[in-house]
Parts: C-alpha cells; sequence; structure tokens
C-alpha cells in the first residue's frame, strides 16, 4: 500500500487542491458560517496538507484556500473583488496565516521525519553489528552486508569483492538489481594497513545523481564493519592454523616420546639378549638360552604390537578402515577373547556374562576381538592384581550393548573423554606405564565405523566401565547360529 512518502509530485499536488475543493463545496451547502469559522477550517485543510504532502503543495492549498475564501465567503460574493479596506486586511491576514502555518507544519514534518530516518538508520546499522558479531563465516556475512548496503544506502546494486593474500579474488557476493546502461560505480576500499582486503562497490542510481552525504556516511559505516568483520575472520582462521599447529605438534612430541621410550626399550631388551647368545666365550645352559630367547620373542611381540597400532590409527585417521562384515555370534566371540585373556592375565580373573539367545551380528571379527582386547588390557593395566575384571553382553534397544567392567581407581574426573583421544592415557602404576596411548582411540575408530559408539563412565561401587555398541541392521538377519549355519547350507546347495 502506498504511503504519502512514496506519492509522486502529481499526486501530492491533486490531494493539496482536491482537499481545498472537497471543502469548499461542503462550506456551500451548510448552514452559512461565521467568516472567522471557515478561515478556521480552510486553515485546518492547510495544516493537512502541511504535514501530508509537503510544503509547496501546502502552499498552492492556502493561496487555493485563500482565493475560494475570498470568491465564496468575502462580499460581494462570487467575485475576487475586495470590497473594503477591512476585508482586504482580513484576506491578507488569512493568507500569510496560511502560508507560515503551512510552513511550519511542513517544517515539522520533515524534522520528524528526518528524526525517523535517523532512528532506523541507527536500528537496522545496530541490528547489523549484533549479526556481524554473531557470525563467523564469511558466506553468511557477505550476503548479509551487501544487502544491507542496498537498502541504507539506498541503491540498486552493491557487489563486495574479498581478495585473498595474493590480491586474486576469493569472494563474491551481489545483492540487488543491476540498473539500466550506461551504470556508474563507486568503489569503497576495505583496507587493514597498508593492505587491501577488499571492496564495497555500489551501482548509482543514474549516471548524474550522486550519493547523499548521508547515503555516503553510511557506505562508509558498513565499508568500516566490513574490514572488522574480515579482520576478525582472519584471526579466526590464524587461531584455527595456530590451533592445529600446536595440535600437530603435540601430536609430533607424543609420537617421538613413544619411539623413544615404548619402542626402543623391547629393542633394548632385545639387543640385550642377541648379544648374550652371540656372545662365544660363555656357555649358556639351556634354562637361561630358553630364558633369552623367550625375552626376545616377547618383547618381539610387543614390538609388532606397538608397530600394528601406530599403523591401525593411520587407517582410522586416513578413512582407509572399512571393516570385511560378517554374521557372527557375539556370544561365541567374547568367549573366545575371555578364554585368551584368562590365559594371559596372571593376577586377574575375566568373568564373562552373555545370554544364550543374543541376535547375530554383522562386524568384522579380528576388529571386534581387537577392541575387546584392547579394553581388556587396558583394564588389567590400570587395575590391581587380584581384583576382578567383568565382560557383559546385553540387549539394548536396536543394538548390543558390550561392557568392560574393572574395580579399579577409576578414571580421573575430566578425562572420561579426553582417554578416547591420540596418545593419551590417564595417570598408571609405574610397572603399567608401557603403551602409546592408541588403544582406546583405535578403539573408539574402529566402533564408529561399525555405526556404534564408545564411551566410559564410572562403576557402581567403584571402577571403570568401557562400554560399547554394535547396532542391529534392521534388515532381515539370521536370529542364532543354528539359522546361519541352515542358511549357510542353504546357499551351498
Amino acid at each position: 500500500m502506498a504511503t504519502p512518502q512514496n506519492w509522486s509530485a502529481r499526486q501530492r499536488y491533486l490531494l493539496s487542491i482536491g482537499g481545498v475543493v472537497v471543502i469548499t463545496l461542503l462550506l456551500t451547502r451548510l448552514t452559512p458560517l461565521h467568516e472567522t469559522n471557515i478561515a478556521l477550517i480552510y486553515l485546518l485543510v492547510v495544516l493537512i496538507s502541511a504535514t501530508t504532502v509537503g510544503l509547496v503543495p501546502a502552499i498552492l492549498a492556502s493561496v487555493l484556500a485563500f482565493l475560494a475564501f475570498n470568491f465564496f465567503f468575502v462580499p460581494p460574493l462570487h467575485t475576487l473583488v475586495v470590497a473594503t479596506p477591512e476585508d482586504f486586511v482580513r484576506l491578507l491576514t488569512f493568507l500569510a496565516v496560511a502560508v507560515v502555518t503551512s510552513t511550519l507544519a511542513s517544517r515539522a514534518r520533515a524534522q520528524a521525519d528526518t528524526a525517523q530516518r535517523s532512528a532506523d538508520e541507527l536500528a537496522s546499522l545496530y541490528g547489523l553489528s549484533q549479526a556481524l558479531s554473531a557470525e563467523v563465516t564469511l558466506e553468511r556475512v557477505l550476503p548479509l552486508l551487501a544487502e544491507t548496503t542496498v537498502r541504507l544506502v539506498n541503491v540498486p546494486m552493491c557487489s563486495v569483492l574479498i581478495y585473498d593474500e595474493n590480491g586474486f579474488l576469493a569472494e563474491r557476493t551481489v545483492a540487488g538489481t543491476p540498473p539500466p546502461p550506461p551504470t556508474r560505480t563507486l568503489d569503497t576500499f576495505l583496507r587493514a594497513g597498508p593492505r587491501v582486503l577488499g571492496v564495497l562497490r555500489v551501482a548509482q542510481r543514474s549516471m548524474r545523481e550522486e550519493l547523499s552525504a548521508a547515503e555516503q556516511k553510511r557506505l562508509e559505516t558498513i565499508a568500516a564493519q566490513l574490514v572488522l568483520v574480515l579482520e576478525r575472520a582472519q584471526l579466526a582462521e590464524e587461531a584455527a592454523r595456530m590451533r592445529a599447529q600446536a595440535e600437530a605438534e603435540r601430536v609430533k612430541g607424543a609420537l617421538l616420546s613413544s619411539v623413544s621410550h615404548d619402542l626402543r626399550t623391547p629393542l633394548a631388551v632385545i639387543k640385550g639378549a642377541v648379544t648374550n647368545l652371540l656372545d662365544e666365550s660363555v656357555a649358556w645352559d639351556v634354562a637361561t638360552r630358553h630364558e633369552l630367547l623367550n625375552a626376545v620373542d616377547t618383547e618381539t611381540d610387543r614390538l609388532n604390537r606397538l608397530v600394528g597400532n601406530l599403523l591401525e590409527m593411520s587407517r582410522i585417521e586416513s578413512g582407509a578402515l572399512h571393516p570385511a562384515r560378517d554374521w557372527h555370534d557375539i556370544a561365541e566371540l567374547l568367549a573366545d577373547v575371555a578364554e585368551r585373556m584368562r590365559a594371559r592375565f596372571t593376577e586377574h580373573s575375566v568373568t564373562l556374562s552373555a545370554p544364550p539367545d543374543l541376535p547375530l551380528v554383522q562386524i568384522s571379527y579380528t576388529q571386534i576381538d581387537q577392541v575387546l582386547t584392547n579394553l581388556l588390557e587396558n583394564a588389567q593395566k590400570y587395575t590391581p592384581p587380584g581384583t576382578p575384571i567383568e565382560l557383559r553382553a546385553e540387549l539394548a534397544d536396536d543394538a548390543i550393548r558390550i561392557t568392560v567392567r574393572d574395580y579399579g581407581p577409576g578414571i580421573p574426573a575430566g578425562m572420561h573423554s579426553r582417554i578416547f583421544e591420540k596418545f593419551v592415557r590417564a595417570a598408571a602404576p609405574e610397572r603399567h606405564a608401557d603403551g602409546t596411548g592408541l588403544g582406546l582411540a583405535i578403539c573408539k575408530g574402529i566402533i564408529e565405523a561399525h555405526g556404534g559408539q564408545i564411551w566410559a563412565e564410572a562403576a557402581p561401587g567403584g571402577g571403570a566401565a568401557f562400554v560399547f555398541t554394535l547396532p542391529l541392521p534392521p534388515d532381515e538377519q539370521p536370529t542364532s547360529a543354528l539359522d546361519l549355519a541352515e542358511a549357510e547350507v542353504a546357499s551351498s546347495v
């Protein structure tokens, strides 16, 4: 709907003339009024014109009201002749009052409009600054700035051009509609010190029409806001780069520390044992020779395990870990792992709890075996001798939930999520201070590759519980090992 501010000049003049004509027709048909009342009614029309359509149409209304007042209501009627000096003074006074009133009213209206525009501009700029402070990405900030520029500067189109460190165009955002040619543009350079970060380019309304001083000021304000946004984006990018560098340095330091300690220690044992075995000056008995060879074998396995963990972590981070899944009985897998670990754990008992009717799951047998082994070894490493380790499986909604629980000191506060990061280890007894800190990170990668989740929590009564889930696929599946065997037989026939 059109407002008085949007009316054309022709509409404004027609409204002024129409107002005087309508009032004149009404007054001529009413019971004769006193000349003073008629003059006041005409002044009211002039005031309305001044406050709605502007000064010049209001002055025109004043002149028309003066003529109509003289023609229809001042004797002699229906003529423009002024019969007496008193009538002349009265008419002249009316005209002067009408013109002065219209001027003052129009000025007050213009001041009110200016104040309202200023308030709207301040509100828009404040809203823009709030929006910019909340946004962090240029992809969302630049369109907002371009659209605000079109609206506040009153231009048909705005372009924001952002340059990279080498001066090449990195980002370009356009808002508005390009004006018909020929087109005149105005560029405001975005500078941060000596460097030009970009250009705020607006298409002017016409080849001849310049931006007003207020519009220029608003354009400069928006450009200053944009410079702050670009500097903030650069700082955020630099901070992210520094964080990545710091993390890389941390990982590098942790890896070097692991290599220097966890890899060199078994190498030293192997080197010492082999050197002793090669010493021909010593006649080793069978028991000693067997002990030295057993040390070589043990430490070789340890080396192989450490290197395997490093390679497995590398596969996980590169996205090359793709489990080769098949249907397996999870209870059977748990039993195999528990039996193997019972033979290795001389100072801990391993108990297993799993219902016999657990459904089959599609998993990589070797990878889930590795997860269970890592979790059980972790429990053995961080718990006192003589304490039990529990391995439990249960059905939970649409997944199988597996828990490895120990009765040790538990996980330190604030470490429940961090222990799944690379090279992060909780405090452990010195005798168990070996390891690369990759075991739990590998577990997390394998479980997530299977579509499950893994976490650590405090166990009731003390100790720690490591829990992971293996999702059950929604499609048709064998429900038992017997069903699987029958399906395999049927497929082979």
